[in-house]
């Protein structure tokens, strides 16, 4: 339009000037984020993008699903894209100009046929240049434009235009140049205004993240930790980018994967000052685990959800609230009773720091004399001093009663902690609780010690 016409139909419109770059820079981000639904994908033109999807439609449940998919991941860029599907490119950018989603849904060629007969020859963008020929012979839809004389058209006409047209139809092949995803990932994306609250924070990094996964999926790769970067004013008052760091115990590659524990820690993260944008770089790729063939399920299933767990009860409570047990090849409670956070996985076997000579002595320091050993599932940080009454513990002013033991633990000697000589007992009070109890051997002054609850 005229800057007038422009004007007169909206006084209250911005005009700003075109940024071709920045225009660009913006179809190739929603280009990494369409990637995680096929490698290929193309620019049609200067504002189309069309994706080749037929070896997709399984994977992600059907067309609708597909579809369905492909709407969710434009929402969260913020994207008002307008789509279609068809078996050719040329005739899925004509149906996208329907104003029905049902009639911009395509997927046999006869349908095909039916939905582009009806639709104005002026949208063929090769007929740009022929409108008004074509008007003043009373073609007007692409029907009519297709029952022409092709010799007619070809001879009055442009090549391009009996080539669009048979390629709307699929008549012919189309060829494409294929967009590529660069090697390494790293974007930055440009707020349009100051950001104060985390939950924007959250909404701008779903972005970055979306076009994270679509990178991944080229790569065939996964992720576990991610480094976002909130950069803030520059000027008198300027201050070093903020670091956010999004771990996961497992390498992830879906989106929701990453956004969910990102909610979580973005509760718990304050803001110094306002960001104006916002950088995502990835610190190491990992080889994506191939999906299994066998016909049962797989318990790595299982283990991928509680891993998924411990994600969430991390970002929400904190990694050192959430800890898991991490035995060592030692006969003390105090040393094989063992918590790390839950991010640190425990291998297979005996721990890091047991080695096989400490495994040998540890084996031949103990001396059980019970069959059937009881352990309680809570222990004290450290074992606390009792007294003692008539030979038997006190604890809160009541006698124990020794019902079970002894077991004795006598090892330590090559340690720094030295040697120690115990023997454990089961006791119980007056209203049958129960704790686990030691007495300490080859001492001057042998002590009581309360070391485990019973539940």
């Amino acid at each position: 339009m005229r800057l007038s016409t422009a004007l007169g139909l909206a006084p209250d419109i911005v005009l700003r000037n075109a940024d071709h770059a920045a225009e660009s820079q913006y179809f190739q981000q929603i280009a990494l984020s369409l990637l995680q639904y096929t490698p290929c994908l193309a620019f049609f033109d200067a504002h189309t993008l069309v994706l080749e999807v037929s070896a997709s439609l399984r994977l992600f449940h059907g067309p609708r699903g597909l579809w369905r998919r492909v709407i969710g991941t434009l929402n969260a860029l913020n994207v008002q894209a307008r789509l279609a599907m068809a078996p050719s490119a040329c005739g899925a950018s004509l149906l996208a100009w329907q104003t029905q989603s049902r009639r911009r849904r395509v997927l046999r060629a006869c349908s095909l046929r039916r939905r582009l007969d009806p639709l104005a020859v002026s949208l063929l963008p090769a007929t740009k240049s022929h409108t008004e020929w074509l008007h003043g012979i009373g073609c007007e839809t692409l029907e009519q434009l297709r029952q022409l004389p092709r010799k007619g058209l070809q001879q009055r006409s442009k090549p391009a235009l009996v080539h669009d047209l048979d390629a709307a139809y699929g008549a012919v092949d189309e060829h494409f140049q294929w967009f590529e995803a660069p090697i390494h990932f790293t974007q930055r994306h440009e707020l349009s205004h100051h950001i104060e609250r985390t939950q924007a924070v959250h909404h701008a990094a779903a972005r970055l993240i979306e076009q994270l996964c679509g990178w991944l999926q080229t790569q065939h790769a996964a992720v576990s930790t991610l480094r976002f970067n909130l950069h803030h004013e520059k000027g008198r008052h300027a201050q070093d980018p903020t670091e956010l760091i999004l771990k996961l115990s497992q390498a992830a590659w879906q989106p929701n994967d990453f956004l969910i524990v990102l909610g979580e820690q973005l509760h718990r993260f304050s803001l110094n000052a306002p960001v104006i944008a916002i950088e995502l770089n990835v610190c190491a790729v990992e080889p994506r685990p191939g999906l299994s063939q066998s016909l049962f399920p797989e318990p790595t299933t299982c283990a991928s959800h509680e891993r998924r767990l411990l994600d969430l009860l991390c970002a929400r409570l904190g990694a050192a609230r959430v800890l898991h047990a991490e035995p060592y090849s030692d006969y003390r409670p105090e040393q094989a009773n063992c918590w790390v956070p839950a991010h640190a996985l425990p291998p297979s076997g005996l721990t890091r720091r047991a080695t096989s000579g400490q495994t040998r002595l540890a084996t031949h320091g103990a001396l059980p004399l019970m069959s059937s050993q009881v352990r309680p599932f809570w222990l004290l940080p450290a074992p606390l001093a009792l007294q003692t009454r008539d030979n038997r513990p006190v604890y809160q002013g009541a006698s124990l009663r020794l019902i079970q033991g002894p077991e004795r633990i006598e090892t330590g000697w090559w340690g720094e902690s030295a040697h120690e000589a115990r023997d454990y007992f089961v006791a119980q009070d007056l209203g049958c609780a129960r704790y686990w109890v030691y007495r300490q051997r080859e001492v001057p002054q042998a002590h009581w010690f309360l070391h485990g609850l019973f539940a």
